[in-house]
């Protein structure tokens, strides 16, 4: 699939699984569809399960949150790598509003740091680009 039949795949779950989050996710992916931006099949697909998941009451939104924080990082230095600059800078942007999102939910409910994953990342995006 492309990134527009996977967008609208994401659109049609957010709708058929009706949530906090697919209200979250619902109005960025429009945003994204708007501008004709690049999703991996990996990550919509993560998307597409989060929906579902948490839906059903078995995933914890700030999970989902994470999951896609992880799966934008990669993609997004994928794209870097390819040249795509504008793919990968919103993949990026979009690992990061997940991550905050991530962070900003879990941090009262487990035992994380969110600035030691946070500086994680910026080590991995670093070395993956150098």
């Amino acid at each position: 699939m492309n990134s527009k039949e996977l967008r609208e795949k994401i659109a049609s779950y957010c709708q058929e699984y009706d949530s906090l989050y697919g209200k979250l996710v619902k109005p960025i992916n429009e945003m994204l569809m708007d501008i004709d931006a690049g999703i991996s099949e990996k990550t919509a697909n993560q998307v597409l399960e989060n929906l579902k998941l948490f839906h059903e009451g078995k995933k914890y939104i700030a999970d989902c949150h994470l999951d896609e924080s992880n799966n934008f990082i990669e993609d997004g230095i994928e794209e870097f790598k390819k040249g795509n600059l504008v793919d990968g800078a919103l993949q990026i942007f979009g690992a990061g509003l997940n991550f905050a999102s991530f962070s900003a939910k879990a941090v009262s409910f487990k035992n994380i740091n969110p600035h030691e994953m946070i500086n994680e990342r910026f080590k991995l995006i670093k070395k993956s680009l150098e």
